[in-house]
């Protein structure tokens, strides 16, 4: 729910991006790390960490995903198909770093999967690992309190969010999709759930994580493990 030059689903900008892979490259070794990249997409985080000399894994529900991830990781990585939904693929553990960035928990919508997706990662991550996760609730419920989405619609005109009724749960529309006399789901669009802060820190303690550790100018929360 960051501003774009350009209405796209991509969750963040070239200097955004830059500077979560900035505050990723601070949490790991100056060479040779392992990272566990969970939703990867094309590349967008784990191309510049494998160009900085880090092993990536990318992990992603998009199949058709694979071919700009490799490219954008080169040898120092590879690509898996896999679900935050389901169970974690099958990968060596030792990471010095799980990432959980852009919009992939938004894509998790039950406190249950929450958890149990935490409760994963800290299984693989190394003794010293650390669980980095996006900071879109401080973004998100920000934008939500100043009024920005009342009606749904930003001030172009161009972007919607649609709320389902009883949870913070919403439809992202973009460009002709927009529709401002739809405000209920359509079949077939994709929800995703606003968690707050509280809840994912909850769901870190509980899998055994430390405190969060939130820096802004990189957009990151970090999980350390205890």
């Amino acid at each position: 729910m960051t501003e774009h030059a350009d209405h796209d689903q991509s969750p963040y900008d070239e200097d955004e991006t830059a500077a979560q892979v900035q505050a990723v490259l601070t949490r790991l070794p100056s060479s040779g790390g392992r990272v566990l990249d969970l939703g990867c997409g094309s590349g967008r985080i784990g191309g510049p960490l494998a160009a900085a000399g880090h092993e990536v894994i990318g992990v992603d529900a998009d199949a058709d995903q694979a071919a700009a991830y490799r490219r954008a990781v080169g040898e120092r990585g590879r690509f898996v198909v896999g679900d935050l939904a389901g169970p974690l693929p099958a990968v060596d553990g030792g990471f010095d770093a799980v990432l959980l960035l852009g919009n992939v928990l938004m894509t998790v919508r039950e406190p249950a999967v929450l958890r149990a997706v935490f409760a994963a990662v800290v299984e693989v991550l190394a003794e010293n690992g650390a669980v980095i996760v996006d900071d879109f609730p401080e973004g998100g419920w920000a934008e939500i309190a100043a009024g920005r989405w009342a009606d749904g619609l930003d001030e172009s005109g161009t972007m919607q969010m649609v709320w389902l009724p009883g949870d913070p749960e919403f439809v992202v529309r973009l460009g002709e999709e927009v529709d401002p006399e739809q405000s209920t789901p359509r079949p077939g669009e994709r929800v995703l759930r606003l968690w707050s802060r509280r809840e994912l820190d909850d769901a870190a303690a509980g899998a055994g994580l430390g405190p969060a550790d939130h820096l802004p100018d990189g957009l990151v929360v970090i999980h350390e493990r205890r």
